[in-house]
């Protein structure tokens, strides 16, 4: 019975510690939230967006059979509110018709271009550019997974500014210029992330973005609310304290120098863009270096993409991104609670390791805990369902914080009926959607530590989107 108490407070100071971090993201996260929005002056970026000394940027798309959707978003890529970029598709080996899909959809014409194999790729089968968009290049290229596809699309980029998006994501209008702002403002900037929100429930016609809705199932709306609270205050608060370690590949911006002096993304990555961000923030915040450099998290920079709506999708997903994220911290366990790195090495690691990859695995032990103490007696029914309870409106008010935090910035919800409903997904996301999520991050965790898996999961299956409305 002393094991069972032991284990007990374990898991309650786990549980208050994380509690508390959590909040303390918060508190961070609206500070910081109301300090870059006084930051901005009255018509800064009509003048980025005017002006021919902003820093140009190569967008670059790696993608892979996706025929179905990549013309949509070259199309929306074409309509971005910015003075001078480049758009940069790179067929990474597709097996179906996406190469034939953009060669007719742009009237491409293969070229001799020079490959300056700054990084080394899968071989490059050919160049294509277009008479049409002259902004336009797609490299077609052998298959070597998203990462090596991001190094090759980077060996022919033009510009000094890279931002990497993912093939089914439909970016804000004036992403670029939200994203490129801190560059020109602090020379320090090495790389920045902006704010990813589920697409499913846009309207976008010739590319615009004309209506934002919501997601249709109760698992795409629980993401929705999963997403909010991510991207709106976790991310924010720990770039406050030089701790974040995942800038999502859905949308990143990095100086050329920098991602080519780190060697690019990792092919053998199983979530490149993690693993690129923990090597990332191991060079900028080495504190071995005499110049200082910053990585920025930006509130108002807008990228929405594809989210599954099926349990099996999402399990493979989320399966992956728990692999993932183990294999980037193991990769760089000298990290941890190492003081060269500063807050990176004694908070952003440690809080990676003991409170996102563990997490789940803590949480089903403590599930496990209850059954266990209920069945010995220890406890009484009411007592294990007050502990629940409280639970239960801790994640509540922390779900609420981060959709509070959204309708202060444009990605507030469109009408009343849809902050209804993302109001009542706050409140179920925690009646089995949560623990499903726990289950699915389980098995990753068995599966990479004790099975060796490395593989990149099942692909999402792509629907062609409907024509009145893409």
């Amino acid at each position: 019975m002393t094991t069972i108490y032991i284990l007990i407070w374990l898991n309650f100071i786990y549980y208050i510690c994380l509690q508390a971090l959590y909040i303390l993201l918060v508190l961070l996260s609206a500070w910081q939230l109301r300090k870059y929005k006084r930051s901005i002056t009255f018509g800064e970026f009509r003048r980025i967006a005017q002006s021919e000394l902003t820093t140009p940027v190569s967008l670059i798309i790696p993608a892979y059979n996706e025929a179905a959707i990549i013309v949509n978003t070259v199309r929306n890529a074409f309509t971005l509110n910015f003075p001078r970029y480049e758009i940069i598709v790179v067929n990474d080996g597709s097996t179906d018709e996406m190469m034939a899909v953009l060669i007719k959809a742009f009237n491409l014409r293969r070229v001799d271009r020079y490959d300056p194999k700054h990084i080394a790729t899968k071989e490059v089968l050919g160049v294509y550019v277009s008479p049409d968009h002259p902004k336009l290049v797609v490299v077609d290229k052998k298959n070597g997974q998203r990462a090596d596809a991001i190094n090759a699309g980077q060996n022919f980029s033009t510009y000094p500014l890279l931002c990497v998006i993912d093939a089914d994501c439909v970016l804000d209008a004036d992403a670029l210029l939200h994203m490129v702002r801190p560059f020109l403002r602090d020379p320090d900037v090495v790389a920045a992330a902006g704010i990813v929100r589920p697409s499913n429930g846009l309207t976008v016609k010739n590319g615009e973005i004309v209506q934002r809705g919501l997601p249709r199932s109760l698992l795409g709306m629980s993401q929705e609310v999963e997403y909010a609270r991510s991207f709106q205050w976790a991310r924010m608060g720990l770039c406050s304290l030089e701790s974040m370690l995942c800038i999502s590949g859905a949308l990143m911006m990095i100086r050329k120098s920098i991602f080519q002096e780190l060697g690019g993304s990792s092919p053998s990555a199983i979530t490149d863009d993690m693993e690129f961000t923990v090597r990332l923030n191991a060079h900028v915040h080495d504190r071995r270096k005499t110049k200082r450099a910053k990585l920025v998290f930006l509130p108002d920079a807008i990228c929405y993409t594809e989210i599954p709506e099926t349990f099996v999708q999402y399990a493979s997903q989320r399966n992956r991104w728990q692999r993932g994220a183990m294999q980037a911290l193991l990769r760089s366990w000298w990290m941890f609670l190492n003081p060269r790195y500063g807050m990176t090495g004694l908070f952003g690691v440690p809080f990676f390791v003991l409170f996102d990859s563990l997490a789940s695995i803590v949480e089903i032990s403590a599930w496990i805990l209850m059954v266990v103490v209920l069945v010995l007696g220890a406890a009484t029914a009411w007592q294990i369902l007050l502990v629940l309870y409280v639970a239960y409106i801790v994640n509540v008010f922390l779900s609420l914080s981060a959709i509070l935090l959204t309708e202060t910035n444009r990605l507030r919800t469109t009408s009343w009926r849809n902050l209804g409903k993302v109001l009542l997904a706050t409140f179920l996301e925690n009646l089995g959607f949560h623990q499903f999520h726990l289950i699915v991050r389980l098995v990753g965790a068995f599966e990479y530590l004790f099975r060796g898996r490395r593989d990149l999961g099942m692909p999402m299956e792509r629907i062609v989107p409907n024509p009145s409305t893409s």
